[in-house]
């Protein structure tokens, strides 16, 4: 590795493990900050999909205005807007603010496309795969860190604080960038689909505000179908109009192709699957007995934080097969083995102790990030280095619109599926109050198994050796 490698590879791949630091270190409180501010789990799951669908509707936008602006002013920017974005996610006073913290926070999912195109505009084809690696490893490095970190400060101190703790380091994150990183000459000024931004966030914000109302107003209300309808309206309209503008937001040409179509199709997938089963998890863990195990902020951090490791040693293990056996065997082998464990998951859960379920969950995870690491590199085989980062710029937007609807899935099953939990007695009157049950947990498990099922049908399509264009 030359000086080029350890010069700017160490400074990419820390900016964007505390992006995921900040992104996950709120993880385990979720449960309590539903409490703190009275809302229903449904309503819960925009703490997290807050933030993924700004984040969503931003990373082509980021993208294409790297491309045309230079990519170190753009990220220079992004850091500055994110770290005053945490400062006002740990002020946050009631909910509405929090989730207007987090949607402005939604910005800093950009960072990681961002750090592929630096890296693959600064390093040599034989120092990229290694490089891809480490920045693609670094989502587990950050919820290794911040997992348990995030459920020790909540613990014992509060939430809030848990997301100070991320200040000081995105400071020096921002300094380090200002330094080091080198300045990259502007292309060709694009236009920006706005329209297309805004007909994107449109589809996918009434999608989910039905999804989160559905347990309350019912699932075949007139309510919830008219959401669900106008949503998918404004997808179609999104669809017909970036076949028709110069430069769009998706570009259906790069769809044509099944290199680029599986990984894009894909990352929507595995994000949904992933977020959905993660936000259930953490709810499972913390729930009393006897639907779930009844640990604390502190345990659950403690339970969880292992399970990040697995997939820094699945994502290389997978990543070096595919010189051996190509990419459409990996990517059907991983995603066939995830859904295999994740329907394994679904029939295991409330019937077994934390170290059985955690050992199914393991193996969920390990197969999961053989999936995430190859076809992120596909993606990145299969396209010229001159829109390297519209495309990851776009693979970020697919794989936060599944980050975005997983969650609220996830909270909708858990407000539709209620198990009476018996408090005690008020004189002679039994006082019972109403917990997700362990059926909302088992379909949770359940559609994440059909999503990545999907993914085996794309893998089918995927062909080896296509030259780049």
């Amino acid at each position: 590795m030359d000086r080029e490698f350890w010069k700017y590879v160490p400074i990419l791949a820390f900016i964007s493990v505390m992006t995921m630091y900040v992104e996950m270190v709120v993880l385990p409180s979720l449960p309590k900050i539903e409490s703190e501010f009275n809302v229903s789990s449904s309503q819960g799951s925009w703490i997290l999909s807050s933030e993924t669908l700004s984040g969503m509707t931003l990373a082509p936008f980021v993208g294409r205005i790297a491309d045309s602006a230079g990519r170190k002013k753009v990220l220079l920017t992004i850091l500055a807007v994110y770290l005053v974005s945490v400062g006002l996610t740990s002020l946050s006073p009631n909910f509405v603010i929090l989730l207007i913290s987090r949607a402005v926070q939604g910005i800093g999912l950009s960072i990681n496309p961002l750090a592929y195109t630096i890296i693959r505009e600064r390093l040599s084809d034989k120092e990229l795969p290694v490089a891809q690696g480490i920045i693609a490893s670094t989502f587990a490095v950050g919820a290794a860190i911040s997992i348990p970190i995030g459920s020790f400060v909540s613990q014992y101190f509060s939430w809030q604080f848990a997301y100070v703790t991320a200040i000081p380091f995105l400071l020096l994150a921002l300094a380090l960038a200002w330094i080091v990183l080198p300045s990259s000459k502007p292309s060709v000024v694009k236009d920006i689909d706005s329209i297309g931004i805004v007909l994107l966030a449109i589809g996918f914000l009434l999608i989910g505000v039905g999804f989160t109302e559905a347990p309350i107003w019912g699932w075949t209300s007139p309510g919830f179908i008219s959401l669900l309808f106008a949503g998918i309206s404004f997808l179609v309209i999104f669809s017909s109009h970036i076949r028709k503008v110069r430069s769009p937001l998706i570009n259906p040409e790069d769809l044509r192709n099944p290199n680029v179509a599986v990984p894009l199709i894909s990352s929507f997938i595995t994000g949904f699957g992933l977020f959905l089963t993660f936000q259930s998890l953490v709810f499972l863990f913390e729930l009393p007995k006897p639907v779930g195990y009844g640990l604390n902020i502190l345990e659950t951090g403690e339970t969880m934080a292992p399970i990040s490791l697995v997939l820094l040693v699945g994502g290389p293990l997978f990543g070096s097969l595919v010189n051996k056996v190509g990419y459409k065997r990996v990517i059907t082998f991983s995603s066939t083995s995830s859904a295999a464990t994740l329907a394994a998951l679904s029939f295991v859960v409330g019937k077994v102790s934390i170290p059985l379920l955690m050992g199914v969950l393991v193996s969920v995870l390990f197969f999961i990030s053989g999936m995430n690491v190859t076809r992120i590199t596909l993606l990145l085989a299969s396209s010229s280095r001159e829109r390297m980062a519209s495309m990851t710029g776009t693979n970020t937007s697919m794989r936060l619109m599944g980050n975005t609807l997983g969650p609220i899935i996830s909270g909708s099953l858990q407000d539709t599926f209620k198990f009476p939990l018996f408090l005690g007695f008020v004189g002679n009157v039994p006082l019972f109050t109403f917990i997700p049950s362990i059926q909302a947990f088992q379909f949770s498990f359940i559609t994440s198994m059909f999503s990545i099922l999907s993914v085996v049908i794309l893998a089918t399509r995927i062909k080896e050796g296509i030259p780049v264009r």
